[in-house]
């Protein structure tokens, strides 16, 4: 569990724990007077004299990468600007399944309702919340 404080706060009880390990100062006294584990004392000890490698930046976005071409998701913002009527639904809205539907129809590409290929406001579409379809803006 992370303590209390904000990482500046933090960072500053490390060095002043740093300070009274090098004035002389047992870690388990540093630790009591610190209010932390001894264990954690000899942890920031340890991490000064042999300082981590940083985290390894992962070069992968943490979302799926989209599977409809630039070309493809133009011609999807057309289909869904003509409108529900237009590819045989009853009435004039959008919901993710009919989408994910009209993607499979056009493209023979499968997505999940939940999928997110789409952004609702990029194609001029609001998402209503109560009935998480999209209606014509």
């Amino acid at each position: 569990m992370r303590p209390i404080g904000t990482s500046d706060q933090l960072a500053a009880r490390r060095k002043r724990a740093l300070v009274l390990i090098r004035q002389g100062h047992a870690p388990a006294q540093v630790a009591t007077v610190m209010g932390v584990t001894p264990r954690s004392v000899q942890r920031w000890r340890r991490d000064t004299l042999r300082p981590r490698n940083k985290r390894k930046q992962n070069s992968k976005p943490a979302y799926r990468p989209c599977r409809l071409t630039p070309r493809q998701l133009k011609q999807l913002e057309q289909a869904l600007l003509k409108g529900a009527y237009a590819h045989g639904y009853a009435e004039e809205y959008w919901t993710l399944d009919r989408i994910a539907q009209l993607i499979w129809r056009l493209f023979g590409i499968r997505y999940r309702p939940s999928g997110g290929v789409v952004s609702p406001a990029a194609y001029g579409v609001e998402l209503s919340k109560a009935t998480a379809t999209f209606l014509p803006a």
